[in-house]
This record gives C-alpha cells, structure tokens and sequence, in this order.
C-alpha cells in the first residue's frame, strides 16, 4: 500500500520542492491531503490512515514506544504538548502538515519518558512520528483554532454516552465530551433505554450514567436529542416480546410516555425526542407490524403525552432505514404529520446525489400533504465507515480511507446545507465503537479507540475536516450552488460584510479516488484576500485578482474570500 501512496504523491505532487507550501502552476487541489511531499518519500514516512500499510498508533513488533498523551486535541497551537514514553537511545520526531510539509522536528535525549512542545505554525492536522532504536510509533493530533460563542445547531453528532454498555466500556464521558465539543458541535443525539428508565412496571428512575450525561450537557451547553427506545419485555411481557418489539397496547404506550417523560424531567437539555429508531426494519422492530401507520399511532401518543408534560420538547417522527417514500405516505395518510414538530430520517448513501434525491422526494411528499408547506427534515443518521477490507455484504456507506470518509462529510453536511427543508444533520458518530479495522460498524467515528502504542482518543481526518467545515461556514449563509464546470459542484457562502467563502469538489461516488481532476476557472475579486485550502485548513495558495484555473478533484477544496483592511 505504502507503493500506491508514494506513486500517488509523486502525480500530486511533483510541482513541489521541500519546503514549499504551495504548488506552481496549475494545482491539484482536491487531492493535496491525501500523501507526502516528495522531498519525504525517500525517509519512507506517510500518513497516518486506515489503509492496509499501518494503522496510526501502531509499533514496530520490537518496540515499547507510546504517546501517552491524554488527550491529542489541543485549542491553540500553544497548546500542543506530547509525551513519549518507553524508548530505547534517543528518540527523534518529526511532525508533518497532511500534504507533508515538515512542520516540527527535534531530538530527545535518553530517559524513560519525554515531553516536548512541536511549534507547530497554525490550527489543523498534524501527523507525529516518533522513532527510536527498535521502531516508531505514529499519531495524529489536531490543533483546532476558536470557536464562535453562538454555534449552529444544524451540525450534530451521534454519541453513546446514555447506553449502558457504551457508556461503561468505549465512551468514557470524561474524556470523550471535551473532544465532541471541541470541534465545534453543541447539538448531540443520544440515548436512555426504556429498560434502564422503568426496570420494574411503573417503577421509574434514571440510571447513574444518564444523571452524568445530564450534567455534562448543562455544563457544557449541549442540546440532546433523544432517542427513545427500544421496548420492555420486562415491565410489559404480555405486550412485547423482546427488546427490539414496540409497545402497543393503551398501557404500554403508556408506560412508554412515563420512560420518555422522566428521562426529560432529568435532562432539561433535551430539545427533542426521536421516536423509536428504525421502526420500518425489521431488525429495529421486531413485532407484526413495521408499517407506517402502525407507527403513526405510536407517535400520536408520545405526542399528546410529552407534549402535555413537555410542551417546548419537540416530537421528531420517522427515524426510519433510508427514506422509504411509501413508508412515509402510510405514515401521512394516518395522520401523522398532525402529530410531530419535525420528520427524520437516516441519509447512509453512496454519494450526494442519491442523498440530495431521497430528501428531496421526502420533502416534496411532505408538501403535498401539508398545504404546500414543508416540515422540518433532521437526517438523524448520515455517516461513512473507513475500513481498510470491504466486507463481504454490500455496505452503502463504506469508504476505503480516512480521506474519503472526510472528504464525504464535508460534502454531506455542505449538500444538505443547501436544502432549506433540512433543519439538522447528526453525523454518525463521534468515537469508533470498536478497535477491529476490518469491520464496518466500528469505523464510523471522527476519534479512534485508544491502543497499547497511543493512550488518548486519537483525532481521524474526519475530526479535523468537521472542525474547520463547522468554521469556515460559522456567521455564512447559503448564498447559492452551481455547476461551474461539468461534473462540479460549487457551494457559495456568504457572511454580512460581503465575504464569501465557497467550497467545491468533483462529483463521484464517496468510496472514489481522487482522479482525474476537472479545471475549474475562479475569478477572486480585488478588495478581497482570497485564499485557497483543502478540507482541513491546509493553506494551498492565495489568488491575486482576477481569473485562476483550478484543478479539482473529488476531495473539496475551500475558496476564503476576506476583505482587506482599509
């Protein structure tokens, strides 16, 4: 693998010599993340992805070496600490830009740990390499830059610090919140079983774990969705069959209203409730009947009965596996729209334009049936798995590489951003779920899992392409989209004083490679500071007045055009 990324390097980028930050000529810029400079393929370093060379954080067979960091996000580049421990001689470091611009280096005596502070020249993503005798040890970490006070609450995030078996296991809340935070998210989505609420028929209380929550959003300002599920064959054995069967008598539901309500009563940050979680499939519903209008009764009564408890909650209908159309007319014709404040629903796909059509068709329905007015669309689902080994079943929304998998969620996020029905879009999900690189539903993650060689939540190149997307675009408005050329995508941004950022990419399929590229013409308008990025906030060059070429690839690029100082 480590051949096809240096070759790749090489096609990139060949018009650059060390030390240079940016490409003469005409540049490939949807690509630039995703390899080395070629001044360090002859040191054999590369990025540190999921692709099959090495996963970050690993060591040599014979080597003890570890970053036993707590944590690998920092806030300002002053910030940026890391400690090494378990090296054998000395150790040498070398901290590299995603296009492989060396951006630190240095040299630690022997002992038995080392700390030391990389200069690094500006807020991003950073690949570390440490080395001593015996081997090396890889990590990224990312530098985030501030944060705007007000943060839109149309990104969200999945996390599983309400689930039990998460909750005590693979997210720590301690040490997983700050890094959601971090990046720039104030809205999440959540959990709190209905079987760990009412453990016995009419019994109500809210575990320990969900108290923790609860405090950790106040504190922190987090909005919560909350998903209510799934059922309680404990509480209700006449009326449910297993875990995954929903209520449907007068006194389950009921009871389900009650779970629902306490867990509110616990957590004033919760804003919504999503009822149940994939009602449509089968696997999510195990009872007679996954229909529509089954549901459409499920959610008439958590309506009325949080609503008249919770009046400022808002009731999200839907949730469902794809958008199923028809799924959804049942729901309608049942009546259900009269009963929620906002649809759902989940958005895995294999590109923007299969995304782009089923919201689009959902919405249109809507409208049809609401007075020609649209309801509030939350895609309460959307992400992609980066695994390095293609499953052997179909799996829409697996990509390759982590350069994919960020690149996907930039477009995403900026696609639905485009459509004004879409109220939220919640990425799944924060932190990997697993430690097995082959297996898909452990990859989904913007933080991998700790290992033995790193000790802290370990940022993805998903991490840092949602933390600069979320600011880059704070205080811009959707101006427009277009096709400038064939076959691209143009989404243009703009802020009150006239400033304008654009993001645009080539359109393919997430899981394809980043070639050819398309030549795009830009014109940067004078009385404007325009600069040119990739996906994380990598500078790539500046614009001078007037009209540029620009090559373009699937990977999306950033257009910032500021005005000037008077």
């Amino acid at each position: 693998m480590a051949d096809t990324v240096f070759a790749r390097t090489r096609e990139l980028l060949s018009p650059l010599k060390e030390g240079d930050t940016m490409i003469a000529h005409k540049y490939t810029v949807g690509a630039v993340i995703a390899g080395v400079m070629v001044a360090a393929i002859a040191a054999a370093t590369f990025w540190a992805t999921d692709e099959q060379e090495a996963p970050a954080g690993a060591t040599s067979p014979s080597s003890t070496i570890s970053v036993t960091n707590q944590s690998l996000v920092f806030a300002t580049t002053r910030d940026v600490k890391i400690t090494i421990a378990g090296y054998d001689g000395t150790l040498q470091w070398t901290v590299r830009t995603p296009s492989g611009h060396v951006a630190a280096s240095g040299t630690e005596p022997s002992s038995p740990a080392a700390t030391f502070h990389p200069r690094v020249p500006s807020s991003g993503l950073y690949s570390l390499v440490a080395t001593d005798q015996n081997g090396e040890v890889t990590t990224n970490f990312l530098v985030n830059g501030p944060t705007r006070a007000a943060q839109d609450p149309f990104f969200s995030v999945a996390t599983h610090w309400g689930k039990q078996s998460f909750a005590s296991t693979t997210w720590p809340l301690a040490k997983t919140l700050p890094l959601v935070t971090s990046l720039g998210f104030s809205q999440i989505r959540d959990e709190t079983s209905w079987q760990n609420v009412e453990s016995d028929r009419d019994s109500y209380s809210v575990p320990d774990f969900a108290s923790a929550l609860s405090t950790a959003t106040q504190k922190n300002n987090l909005r919560m969705m909350l998903v209510a599920g799934y059922g309680n064959p404990k509480a209700y054995p006449q009326d449910m069959n297993d875990a995954m069967s929903p209520p449907r008598s007068a006194e389950a539901r009921a009871g389900y209203v009650n779970y629902i309500n306490t867990v509110l009563d616990a957590n004033p940050n919760i804003d919504k409730v999503e009822v149940w979680n994939e009602f449509n499939r089968p696997k999510r519903n195990t009872s007679s009947c996954q229909s529509g209008t089954c549901y459409a009764a499920l959610v008439r009564a958590v309506f009325q009965g949080v609503k008249a408890a919770h009046p400022d909650v808002q009731i999200v209908a839907g949730d469902t596996a794809g958008t199923p159309i028809s799924w959804f007319q049942e729901f309608i014709d049942a009546g259900g729209l009269r009963y929620c404040d906002l649809i759902s629903t989940h958005g895995y796909s294999s590109d923007t334009a299969t995304l782009r059509q089923s919201i689009t068709h959902l919405d249109d329905l809507v409208k049809k049936h609401n007075g020609g007015v649209s309801k509030p669309i939350i895609v309460s689902e959307v992400g992609l798995s980066n695994t390095a080994v293609a499953p052997p079943h179909q799996y829409v929304s697996r990509v390759g590489t982590q350069e994919q998998a960020a690149a996907g969620l930039v477009k995403i996020f900026v696609t639905l951003k485009s459509l004004p029905a879409v109220s939220q879009v919640v990425w799944y999900d924060a932190i990997d779920d697993g430690t097995d690189l082959t297996d898909p539903q452990a990859n989904f993650g913007l933080f991998r899992q700790p290992t033995h060689s790193v000790s802290a939540f370990e940022p993805k190149i998903t991490a840092a392409a949602a933390s600069y997307l979320i600011r880059q675009l704070a205080g811009y408005r959707l101006s427009s989209s277009s096709t400038p050329t064939p076959g691209v995508s143009e989404f243009v941004f703009t802020a009150g004083d006239g400033s304008i950022r654009r993001v645009l990419w080539e359109n393919a399929a997430f899981a394809a490679d980043d070639s050819p590229t398309t030549t795009v013409p830009v014109t940067a308008r004078p009385g404007y500071r325009t600069t040119v990025t990739t996906f994380t906030g990598e500078k790539i060059r500046n614009l001078t007045p007037g009209r540029t070429d620009l090559d373009v690839g699937t990977q999306p690029i950033f257009i910032d055009e500021s005005q000037t100082s008077r």
